[in-house]
C-alpha cells in the first residue's frame, strides 16, 4: 500500500529517459504524500513529485516494496511512519548479506509473510550470525523487538535456537543486562527489555538451529 494519493486533477506527463534501464518511458506528476504525525491518528500531508517506471523494468531487481496502482482516496493510502532510531540506522550483516529491509517500518502479517521483504542467512545452517545497527548519533536505548522469518512448508528458514543483544562500548561489543528472557516465537514481535545503555550501535547475535537457517522481517529499537 502506498502513502501517495493521486488527485483526479493531477496532471501526468510522459517522458522518455535514455539514461534509465537502457531507455524507458516514465510517467511523472505530483501526488499528495501522507505521513504519520507525532500524535496518534494525526496525519500530515505534503505535495510530492513522483515518477513511475514500466512494470517489466522493476522485475528481478531484488526484494522491495512496490505499488502498481496508486489510491485516489486518502482512506486507502498508508501514511508513511515517522523516523525512528532503527529506520535511520545503517544496517550491516554477517556474511555480506543485505539487511536494509529490517528497518522499513512495514508491519509483517506473520512470520511466513513472503510479500514482506526480509533478511535471511540461507544457505548457512547451524551457524552463529549477526546483524547490526549503527545509529546516526549515540542514543540511550533499553529495548528491542524482533520479528523472525520462518518459511516452514516452503523453505529452510526457521526461528533461531537463541539470540542476544550486544551494544558497542568503545571498540568492544558487550552483552546488555537483560531484565527478562529472550523469547523465540513465530508470528509476533519478540521483545526484550534491558538496562538502559548509551551507545552508537547495537548488534543481534543469533544462533541458527542445526540443519536450518533463519531470517528477520523487522527489528525495532527503543
Amino acid at each position: 500500500m502506498s502513502n501517495l494519493v493521486l488527485s483526479d486533477r493531477v496532471e501526468l506527463t510522459a517522458e522518455h529517459r535514455d539514461d534509465l534501464f537502457n531507455g524507458v518511458t516514465v510517467i511523472k506528476g505530483k501526488a499528495m504524500a501522507l505521513f504519520s504525525g507525532r500524535k496518534e491518528s494525526e496525519v500530515r500531508k505534503e505535495e510530492q513529485d513522483f515518477m513511475t517506471i514500466p512494470y517489466y523494468a522493476w522485475a528481478h531487481r531484488g526484494q522491495g516494496e512496490m505499488a502498481v496502482w496508486l489510491p485516489r482516496e486518502e482512506s486507502l493510502a498508508r501514511p508513511l511512519p515517522g523516523a525512528t532510531i532503527a529506520s535511520t540506522s545503517k544496517t550491516s550483516v554477517s556474511g555480506g548479506k543485505e539487511g536494509t529491509t529490517l528497518n522499513d517500518q512495514w508491519e509483517p502479517k506473520n512470520s511466513n509473510d513472503y510479500s514482506h521483504p526480509y533478511l535471511h542467512w540461507w544457505p548457512n545452517k547451524g551457524t552463529q550470525e549477526w546483524v547490526q545497527y549503527d545509529f546516526t548519533e549515540p542514543e540511550t536505548v533499553s529495548s528491542v523487538e524482533v520479528y523472525w522469518f520462518d518459511d516452514t512448508g516452503r523453505g529452510e528458514c526457521r526461528i533461531p535456537e537463541s539470540w542476544r543483544v550486544l551494544y558497542k562500548a568503545g571498540n568492544e561489543w558487550k552483552p546488555v543486562t537483560k531484565v527478562e528472557p529472550y523469547s523465540v516465537e513465530k508470528d509476533k514481535y519478540n521483545k526484550v527489555n534491558f538496562k538502559p545503555v548509551r551507545t552508537s550501535a547495537l548488534r543481534l547475535e543469533i544462533q541458527l538451529e542445526k540443519d536450518f537457517s533463519a531470517g528477520i522481517l523487522e527489528w525495532k529499537v527503543k
